[in-house]
């Protein structure tokens, strides 16, 4: 458990040295507050638009859909394909850790940089509300912690998705190019084939909106929960195997 712990560690400095974790956690802080002022100046012009209780949900399912997505596409392509590429990754492996310890400690990270950028904008999003005299009643906080845990579940879904493609490429940028590709294919085909969308993560960004629906079943809700953290463990086991075989 210690050389878990030391090589998570590890994976997490290298995280911030390349400064693109820190780039992406400084911006998610900066959009809701940017976005929340431009909102209270146009509301004078636009009366439908303002900065509401809905506001923390609302940006939630942009960052779910797409920012969120970007960064975990970044970081792993970092961690995975641009490291072969630099043949620094065969370090990691020197070091008396196993490649099971070196492939979780790098989906650890990324599940703790996207923990980060939910808890940045839960926290920013919570206090634009508060400025612009908005305050949430205790049902509403607990559906905004409960939407948050869910984009979070989500989330981990769709990095152990990248984390697996990424183990079939040797150069980050033929990762990014593919897996923007396969991003944008994944989310247009469920609009020609909509049964497509039962079996895909990709699907489910904004699975949080489900559990703010009084009409979903909890029974719904317990089939598509297992469905995500069943592609997690798939994903994860299809990924640590092309990981454990590849030759770096």
């Amino acid at each position: 458990m210690h050389r878990w712990q030391a090589g998570y560690l590890n994976e997490l400095l290298l995280m911030l040295y390349r400064k693109k974790m820190i780039v992406f956690i400084v911006i998610s802080a900066i959009l809701p507050v940017l976005l929340a002022v431009s909102l209270n100046a146009l509301q004078p012009y636009l009366g439908l638009l303002a900065v509401s209780s809905s506001f923390p949900i609302a940006l939630l399912s942009i960052y779910t859909g797409l920012w969120i997505p970007l960064y975990i596409l970044t970081v792993t392509a970092d961690l995975f394909p641009a490291e072969v590429a630099a043949r620094t990754l065969k370090l990691s492996l020197l070091r008396p850790n196993s490649r099971f310890q070196v492939f979780s400690t790098k989906l650890a990270a990324i599940g703790t940089g996207i923990a980060l950028i939910l808890l940045v904008l839960g926290i920013m999003t919570f206090i634009c509300n508060l400025f612009s005299g908005t305050m949430l009643s205790a049902a509403e906080g607990f559906h905004f912690v409960e939407a948050y845990v869910a984009a979070f579940i989500a989330m981990i879904a769709i990095a152990a998705l990248f984390a697996c493609m990424a183990q079939f490429f040797k150069s980050a940028s033929g990762f990014i190019v593919a897996a923007i590709i396969f991003y944008a294919a994944a989310k247009i085909v469920p609009f020609v084939f909509s049964s497509f969308s039962a079996f895909s993560p990709t699907a489910y960004t904004d699975w949080h909106m489900l559990w703010l629906s009084p009409t979903i079943s909890a029974g719904k809700l317990l089939t598509s929960g297992l469905f995500l953290i069943s592609s997690c463990m798939l994903f994860f086991t299809l990924g640590y195997y092309r990981f454990d075989k590849k030759e770096v």
